[in-house]
Parts: structure tokens; sequence; C-alpha cells
């Protein structure tokens, strides 16, 4: 688990623009329910399951400030979706046990232009999910 310095777009991670561009998925209601850490009880029409997120807390706040009914997922259960009535908070979930968080480790830090290519590509990314309306 991790914040937001974590580079990883795996299932569990940041959710990245081209997976949002790529769904066709249908949205189905789920009720969720915090177990501990990472994980997360979740039902979706009538099976429940864990799924797992790397920034918990980050889940849980929107969890908290939530619309009645505002809690939706693809029917793939890759993509959560928390409708707090001001914005559609996004989330790259997954139903195995998570990734290992990607961080920048002091041989990447050494090479300043390694850097400052993922965080304009992180920066890229994340003003595409805003303009779509998706806070990331």
């Amino acid at each position: 688990m991790s914040n937001k310095e974590c580079f990883s777009f795996h299932q569990g991670h940041h959710l990245h623009h081209t997976k949002i561009d790529q769904f066709d998925q249908k949205i189905t209601p789920i009720d969720i329910s915090h177990v501990m850490g990472s994980a997360f009880l979740v039902t979706s029409n009538g099976v429940t399951q864990f799924w797992f997120h790397h920034n918990p807390q980050r889940l849980l706040d929107a969890l908290t400030v939530s619309e009645n009914e505002g809690i939706t997922a693809t029917e793939d259960k890759k993509f959560l979706f928390v409708n707090t009535g001001i914005k559609v908070e996004s989330f790259h979930m997954s139903q195995d046990s998570l990734s290992d968080c990607i961080h920048m480790n002091e041989k990447t830090i050494k090479r300043p232009e390694v850097i400052a290519i993922v965080k304009q590509l992180h920066a890229e990314n994340i003003k595409k999910l805003n303009e779509r309306g998706i806070n990331a």
C-alpha cells in the first residue's frame, strides 16, 4: 500500500486514461465495506468477493461522502466509481493480491531525465482524466 508517489498502473493501483478510453462495460451498483488494510468486501450481482486497492484511505474518504446509490463498478470488476455528488472518484481495483507499488529508487533518482519523463506522463494522464470529470 502506498500513496500518490506510487507510479504503478497495475490492477489495484492508479487508473491510466487509456483504461478509461477502452472501457465500454456496463455499470452495476455494488455494496462495499472495508475489511482491513487494502482489502474491501464487495457484493455485486449477488456475488461477494474481496477487492483490493493500494490507497485504501482515498477509497474510504470517497465512500464516506458518497451519494445514496452512488457506488458502482464495471461488470468486469476492474473499475469502481464513487459518486460524491460533486465529482465521481474512480478506482482501478484488483481481485488478486496487490503487486508492490512502484517507487522511484535510488538508481532512478540519479537519472533526472527519467524522473522528468515519468512525472510529465503522470501529469498528462491526470489532466486527461480530470478533463473527463474523473478525479485522479
